[in-house]
C-alpha cells in the first residue's frame, strides 16, 4: 500500500568500523534503503574527511569522458556482454593518468602532423593554380620582380587589369605578388577591402578548390577553400595587402615566378606529403590500438568510478567517534527494509574482514521523516510530475495514484483523435517493449524525458484514441464506424431511409427539405391515422458523436461546446478527488480541526459552484428538448411524444403528425379550431411531427410557434393569471436549451432569479441563492476557525502541565497534533499565531483562485 501512502520510516544510527565503512556502504548502496543525514553540515566541502577521494573520482571521470570521446571520434563501439574486472581505485587512477598523458601527447603530435599535411596540400594547390596564372601573364609580356624597397622609386600600376585582359603586351611592368589559401566565404569581403585600400591598384585572381579541405587551426572541421594570387606594385601596397590578407584568416605560401623553381618546390611538397601520410597512418594506428585495448573497459570503469564517488560522498556525511576508530552515521530507513539493511551490514563486515560487527540502533525522534513512495514503474513518471508541483508530507495520501489515470485522460480529451492517438499509443508500446534495450539512452536529456515518461505516453495514446472514438474522428475526418448518422436530411437521403409513411400520406415531400431531423419511429406511435398510445422513439447514435454534425453549418460550435463541457466535467472530478485526499489524511491522522474547518469548507465551496455547474451540464445533456415546454411563462412542463387519441383523453399528448393545417386533423379538429390561431406550431404548408397539447385548469392549450416571436415570452401578456381568466392569456411553446455560461454569470449577478427560459431544475433560483450563500460562508470558515482553534489549543496546553517536547515519544495518535510544529524539522518549535494565520490566508486565497483558474484552464483544454 506504499503507493497510496508514504512508507513508514524510522531514524537509524550506525556505528561502523573504519576499515569496514567502504565495503558496508557498497552493500547498502545495492539496496538503496537508507537516506543518510549530513552530520557535517557545519563544514565546507574542503574540510570533509574524504574530499581527496572525491577529487580523485572527479579526475578519473574527466579522463574517462575524454577517452570515451576519443573512441567515439574513431567510431569504435564496445563489445557487449564482456566481463571486465575492475582494479583497485588508486591503481586505476594511476593507470588512467598515464594513459591520458600518453594519448594526449600522441594526439597533439598527430594534430601537428595533420596541420602540416593540410598546409602542404594547400601549398600544392597554390603552386598548380599559380603556375597557370603566371603562364598567362608571361604570354602577355608581363615581367615580375620583387617590389622596390624605396617607395619613391616604385613603378605606378595603372590600367593593369585592362592591359592584361585586352592581351596587349606591357613590357617593363614590375609587379609583386602574394599567394595563398583562404576560406571561400571570405573571398568577396577580402576583395572589397583590398580594392578600397589600394584604390583599385591591384589584381586578385582566385579559384575554388574542388577537393574537401580542412582548416589548419582546426583539422577536424571541413571547410571550402580557394586559392588566390594578388598582383600589386610598390612596397606600400605590399604592406597593406599583407595585413588585410592576414586579417581574413588566409594562409600565405611561397610562389616563385620561374617555372623551374615552381617545379622544384612541387616535387619537394609531394615528397613531404608522402612522408607525412606514412607517419600519420602509423601514429593513427598506434593511437587506435591503445584505444582498442581499453575500449571494453571504459563503461565498466565509469560505472565503478561513479559508485566509488557516491560512496566517498556519503562517507563525507559521517562523523568519527572520539577514538577515531569507527564512523557514526544517521539516516532514514523504511521500516519494511530493516531486515535487508541488517543483511547488507553483515555482508559489508564479512567483505572487509573487520573484527567488529556494525551496530544498528533505531532512534526515537520527533523530526518529520522524509516522504518515500515505493511506486511501480507505471506510476513513476506521474509521480515525478506530481512532485514537481508539491511533495506530499510524511504519511499523507499520494495524489499520484489517481493522477496516473486522470492526467492521461485529460490529455486524451485535448488530443482526441483516433489516428493521432494510435500513433502515440504505438510509440508508447515500442518504448515499453524495448525499455531494457533503450535504458542506456536514458542519460540523454531529450530522449531521457521521453523514456522516463514511456508509460504516460502509452496511457495518453490510449485515452486519446478513446476520445477519438468519442469524437468519431480519424485525422480530423468524421467516420461512421458505428453505423449511419441518426440525422435525416432530404438533400442527403438518397436511399429514402428517412421517409415516413405518414409524411407521404399527408403530401409532405421531405426530399426537398433542407432541414435536418433525427430518425424516429413515428409509424409505431401513429398508424393508419390513429394513435397507438406509444411514445415516439428517437434514434440515437450508438457510440460517440454523431458524424452527421460534420455536414452542418454549426458543426464547430456544437463540437466545441461538447468538448468544453466534457473537459469541465473531467476536470472538476479530478479537483474534487484531489480535495478528497485531504479527507484521507484527516481520518488517518485523526485531525478533526482540519476535517471540519478545512476539508468541509473546501468541498462546500467547490461543489456549490463548480459541482453545481457539472450537474447543470449533465441535466442539459440528458434532457429531451423536443419534449420540454414553457407553460404560461411561469413553469416548465414535459410532454412526451405520444399522439392524442380521438377524444383527447390522454392529454398531455401531441397532435397527429404532418398536418400543416389544424383544420385537417382527425375528430378533435373541431375542438382545436375554437382556440386562438396562434396556438399552432406548424408554419403554413410545412408539416412536422405534431404539436403538443396540454390541459391546465380545464383549459386545452396547444403549442404555438415561438421561434422569432418575442411576444410569446412576454410575461405581461401571457401568464398564469391571464390564462386563468381567459384562453387568450395562455401560451405553450418549446424551451430552447439555455446557455450555461449565462446561467453561471447571472447566478452571481442576479442571485435568486432565474428566467423561465433558462430554467433547468425546478426551484433553480432559490437553489442558486442558497449555493451562493454557503459558498461565501465557506470562505471565512476556511480562513478563520483553524488558526483560532490551534491558538486556543496551544494556550490550553501551556496552562496545563509542562512536558519538554524532546522527551515525548512519537506515536501515531499525537503525530497530527505536532505536525505543524514538526513540519520545519524543529524540536519544540513555539506556536506562532501570526505565522499560522498567514499560512491559512495564503491557503484560502490559493484554493479559491485555484478553483476558478483551473476551471478556466479546463475550458481551454480542448483547444
Amino acid at each position: 500500500m506504499s503507493q497510496f501512502r508514504s512508507e513508514e520510516m524510522c531514524l537509524v544510527q550506525l556505528f561502523i568500523q573504519s576499515e569496514a565503512a567502504h565495503a558496508t556502504l557498497q552493500e547498502l548502496g545495492k539496496g538503496g534503503s537508507i537516506q543518510f543525514k549530513d552530520l557535517n553540515s557545519d563544514k565546507s566541502a574542503f574540510q570533509r574527511l574524504f574530499v581527496q577521494d572525491v577529487r580523485r573520482c572527479d579526475d578519473m571521470s574527466r579522463i574517462l569522458r575524454l577517452l570515451k570521446g576519443m573512441t567515439e571520434s574513431e567510431k569504435m563501439k564496445p563489445r557487449p556482454n564482456n566481463e571486465v574486472e575492475v582494479e583497485h581505485l588508486h591503481e586505476l587512477h594511476d593507470q588512467l593518468v598515464d594513459m591520458e598523458k600518453e594519448l594526449k601527447d600522441h594526439t597533439g603530435s598527430m594534430q601537428q602532423l595533420l596541420r602540416q599535411k593540410i598546409e602542404l596540400e594547400e601549398h600544392r594547390h597554390v603552386l598548380r593554380e599559380g603556375a597557370q596564372w603566371f603562364q598567362q601573364a608571361y604570354s602577355r609580356g608581363v615581367s615580375f620582380t620583387a617590389p622596390q624597397t624605396d617607395p619613391d622609386q616604385g613603378v605606378e600600376l595603372t590600367g593593369m587589369e585592362e592591359g592584361i585582359t585586352a592581351g596587349a603586351p606591357r613590357a617593363g611592368s614590375v609587379l609583386g605578388h602574394i599567394a595563398g589559401c583562404i576560406p571561400t566565404a571570405n573571398i568577396f569581403d577580402m576583395s572589397q577591402t583590398l580594392f578600397r585600400a589600394t584604390r583599385g591598384n591591384m589584381l586578385l585572381k582566385h579559384e575554388e578548390i574542388n577537393a574537401p579541405m580542412y582548416d589548419p587551426t582546426k583539422p577536424e572541421e571541413e571547410v571550402a577553400k580557394s586559392v588566390f594570387v594578388i598582383f600589386f606594385s610598390g612596397e606600400r601596397s605590399r604592406i597593406k595587402i599583407d595585413k588585410i590578407v592576414d586579417s581574413y584568416g588566409a594562409t600565405k605560401y611561397r610562389l616563385p615566378e620561374q617555372v623551374p623553381q615552381q617545379d622544384e618546390i612541387v616535387k619537394q611538397v609531394d615528397e613531404r606529403l608522402k612522408d607525412l601520410s606514412m607517419v600519420l597512418e602509423k601514429t593513427r594506428d598506434y593511437r587506435r590500438g591503445k584505444l582498442e585495448n581499453i575500449l571494453d573497459n571504459i563503461d565498466p570503469w565509469m560505472l565503478h568510478v561513479q559508485r566509488e564517488k557516491a560512496v566517498f560522498h556519503t562517507l563525507n556525511m559521517f562523523n568519527y567517534d572520539v577514538t577515531h576508530k569507527c564512523l557514526i552515521a544517521e539516516g532514514w530507513c523504511p521500516t519494511a527494509d530493516m531486515d535487508n539493511v541488517r543483511d547488507a551490514l553483515r555482508q559489508g563486515t564479512i567483505r572487509s574482514g573487520a573484527t567488529v560487527q556494525t551496530v544498528l540502533n533505531v532512534v526515537k525522534t520527533r523530526e518529520t521523516p522524509p516522504t518515500f513512495f515505493r511506486n511501480a514503474k507505471i506510476a513513476q513518471g506521474t509521480q515525478s510530475i506530481v512532485d514537481a508541483y508539491g511533495m506530499a508530507r510524511y504519511q499523507e495520501f499520494n495524489p499520484a495514484v489517481f493522477s496516473v489515470i486522470t492526467f492521461p485522460f485529460l490529455f486524451g480529451v485535448m488530443f482526441g483523435d483516433i489516428g493521432h492517438g494510435f500513433m502515440m499509443a504505438m510509440t508508447g508500446v515500442l518504448l515499453v517493449l524495448y525499455e531494457k534495450k533503450l535504458e542506456h539512452l536514458a542519460n540523454d536529456e531529450m530522449f531521457g524525458t521521453l523514456y522516463k515518461g514511456r508509460y504516460n505516453i502509452l496511457l495518453m495514446g490510449i485515452f486519446a484514441t478513446y476520445s477519438g472514438f468519442i469524437y468519431n474522428e480519424l485525422f480530423a475526418v468524421p467516420l461512421e464506424i458505428f453505423g449511419d448518422t441518426a440525422w435525416c436530411s432530404g438533400e442527403l437521403d438518397h436511399s429514402n431511409s428517412c421517409l415516413d409513411p405518414n409524411s407521404a400520406a399527408m403530401g409532405v415531400n421531405v426530399t426537398t427539405s433542407l432541414q435536418k431531423w433525427m430518425r424516429r419511429d413515428i409509424e409505431s406511435a401513429y398508424h393508419d391515422g390513429t394513435s397507438t398510445g406509444k411514445e415516439v422513439v428517437w434514434e440515437v447514435y450508438p457510440f460517440g458523436t454523431d458524424p452527421g454534425w460534420a455536414h452542418t453549418a454549426n458543426k464547430l460550435n456544437s463540437v466545441n461546446s461538447f468538448k468544453m463541457k466534457f473537459a469541465i466535467c473531467a476536470g472538476v472530478v479530478q479537483m474534487v478527488a484531489g480535495v478528497c485526499c485531504k479527507l484521507m489524511n484527516c481520518l488517518y491522522f485523526k485531525d478533526m480541526i482540519t476535517l471540519y474547518f478545512v476539508y468541509i469548507p473546501e468541498m462546500v465551496f467547490i461543489n456549490s459552484i463548480f459541482g453545481y455547474l457539472v450537474i447543470l451540464i449533465l441535466v442539459k445533456w440528458t434532457t429531451n428538448w423536443d419534449a420540454t415546454y414553457i407553460l404560461n411563462n411561469s413553469e416548465v412542463v414535459h410532454i412526451p411524444q405520444v399522439y392524442c387519441l380521438d377524444d383527447l383523453s390522454n392529454k398531455p399528448c401531441w397532435t397527429a403528425p404532418f398536418h400543416a393545417d389544424r383544420s385537417t386533423l382527425p375528430i378533435y379538429a373541431a375542438e382545436l379550431d375554437k382556440l386562438p390561431a396562434r396556438m399552432w406550431c406548424m408554419a403554413k404548408g410545412v408539416g412536422t411531427a405534431g404539436c403538443a397539447v396540454f390541459e391546465w385548469q380545464g383549459k386545452v392549450i396547444v403549442e404555438g410557434n415561438g421561434y422569432g416571436n418575442n411576444s410569446y415570452s412576454d410575461a405581461s401578456l401571457f401568464n398564469a393569471e391571464a390564462c386563468s381568466n381567459s384562453i387568450d392569456g395562455c401560451m405553450l411553446y418549446k424551451q430552447s436549451p439555455p446557455s450555461l455560461l449565462d446561467t453561471l454569470i447571472k447566478m452571481f449577478m442576479e442571485p435568486g432569479h432565474v428566467p423561465i427560459d433558462n430554467q433547468l431544475i425546478p426551484g433553480q433560483g432559490g437553489l442558486q441563492a442558497f449555493l451562493i450563500l454557503i459558498a461565501f460562508v465557506s470562505v471565512p470558515m476556511l480562513l478563520l476557525p483553524k488558526p483560532l482553534l490551534l491558538k486556543a489549543k496551544h494556550q490550553k496546553a501551556k496552562r496545563g502541565s509542562f512536558h519538554p517536547v524532546e522527551e515525548m515519544p512519537l506515536t501515531a495518535d499525537d503525530d497530527s497534533a505536532g505536525r505543524r510544529e514538526s513540519d520545519a524539522g524543529q524540536h519544540g518549535e513555539e506556536f506562532d499565531f501570526s505565522e499560522e494565520m498567514v499560512h491559512q490566508m495564503i491557503h484560502t486565497i490559493e484554493y479559491v483562485l485555484g478553483c476558478i483558474s483551473n476551471t478556466a484552464s479546463y475550458l481551454r483544454l480542448w483547444a
